[in-house]
């Protein structure tokens, strides 16, 4: 039988259908993976406004205008993510199908509409769907399918060119909130979801349309700019690959899942609670925005370094590493009652995101291939935006209930060492030969 990936098969379902009237798929002169690490990297970049970091400006000048609570604010939020987890489950599929070229720049599409959307609510029915367009369109479909491009057009550097797209979030997280907040200072914050908007659809949409290339054969090239070596089995077995049931068979694909969702639903309620948590420890809460920039600042070169672990040692290594410093990072916030011991703090969880986040993207076509690569990395990303949404809640219930943060972090700061054990104890799957029926 038959899978969409089959030559026949993706010849007839090939972006190519979809042809760019403004050149030809003909072979570059030179090697075209650097141009499609960038256009990644840009998708990477430009998604910001839909991410927390990006959103967080906008929050205070839209409650004041439109009057809602924080709580109900936060629900629409919350919303909107579950909306994005549950996308990536259809949308994945269709990845592997048609390609990035064309859902990446659908996504852009959908993403600069959301935001001119935005820049029109008027109460709590227009935020949810607003917020639900905006977190599925730019949160989610636009970095899975620029993280799916990537494997297939780098196989033995590939941890470098994921340490490069971990560097454009983290410069998407230096950049968006300040221009943001510039914008929202000076033009107001509908005009600045506009901007936003514009930028989306008129830079981003047409350079992934244009440029963007889903696999090298498609110009006449091979992965990393090299000829395939027969003898290496790597790229045999990435060729094959397993279908998202194969998959969900293998202990590595669930302690993958662990090592994604962990950070994301930890990190995303301390980063939520990040002022109160301080304050509560009689710190000020402009460290709260100093300790984010020292996680930024940390994580830089620590991305790159993991980057080059990931290409020559096995991968549970770094991913068991980013686990353990997470783990660290929630016993030193246990224990800060000074400066240093915050910005200690912030800089073990630079070293955390560094170490995971770059071990997971290079995990997943490692592990289980290429060919159904989209269904299988949606399937791991819904679940750790999921993570993500709940994030906040159990910090929440434990100063309501108990009258502060610590039970919370105490009582999560299992599951970092539970993940980290997991993916040390998990082996390398087998490949997979043949999909099933």
């Amino acid at each position: 039988m038959r899978t969409p990936q089959d030559p026949a098969v993706f010849r007839r379902f090939s972006p190519n259908q979809f042809r760019n009237p403004l050149r030809d798929f003909r072979k570059p002169s030179r090697y075209s993976g650097g141009t499609m690490l960038a256009l990644a990297g840009l998708a990477i970049f430009m998604s910001g406004p839909a991410q927390t970091y990006g959103v967080s400006a906008f929050v205070d000048p839209m409650l004041t205008e439109l009057g809602e609570s924080r709580s109900l604010f936060s629900t629409t939020y919350s919303i909107g993510t579950l909306v994005s987890a549950l996308t990536l489950l259809i949308v994945g599929r269709q990845i592997d199908r048609y390609g990035s070229r064309l859902v990446m720049t659908l996504a852009a599409v959908v993403f600069a509409g959301a935001l001119f959307f935005m820049s029109g609510v008027g109460g709590v029915l227009t935020l949810a769907v607003g917020f639900s367009l905006l977190r599925a369109s730019g949160q989610g479909v636009l970095t899975l399918a620029a993280r799916t491009l990537v494997p297939y057009w780098f196989v033995r550097r590939r941890g470098r060119a994921f340490s490069i797209i971990g560097l454009a979030a983290t410069a998407s997280l230096a950049v968006i909130p300040v221009a943001n907040e510039f914008m929202i200072r000076h033009v107001g914050w509908r005009e600045a979801w506009r901007v936003n908007g514009m930028v989306i659809l008129l830079v981003l949409a047409p350079l992934l349309w244009v440029f963007v290339r889903d696999r090298p054969e498609q110009v006449g090239q091979h992965p990393d700019g090299i000829p395939p070596d027969p003898a290496l089995p790597q790229q045999a077995s990435e060729e094959h690959g397993h279908t998202l049931k194969q998959a969900m068979r293998t202990p590595a694909f669930w302690a993958l899942i662990g090592a994604g969702l962990v950070p994301s639903l930890v990190l995303t309620g301390l980063s939520f609670n990040q002022v109160a948590i301080l304050t509560d420890r009689g710190l000020p809460a402009t460290l709260a925005a100093a300790t984010f920039t020292v996680e930024s600042l940390v994580g830089l070169p620590i991305t790159l370094m993991a980057g080059s672990l990931a290409d020559r040692f096995p991968l549970r290594f770094t991913l068991a590493a980013g686990q353990a410093f997470l783990a660290l990072a929630m016993v030193v916030l246990l224990l800060s009652d000074s400066t240093a011991l915050a910005l200690v703090y912030a800089a073990l969880r630079g070293v955390s995101g560094g170490f995971w986040s770059v071990a997971a993207d290079v995990a997943w076509p490692s592990y289980f291939g290429k060919r159904h690569l989209g269904n299988i990395r949606g399937f791991g990303y819904s679940m750790g935006i999921a993570g993500a949404a709940l994030g906040p809640i159990p910090f929440g219930l434990a100063y309501d209930l108990l009258g502060g943060y610590d039970p919370a972090i105490l009582g999560l700061l299992v599951l970092p060492v539970v993940a980290g054990v997991a993916v040390l104890l998990a082996r390398t799957p087998r490949p997979a030969l043949v999909a099933d029926a």
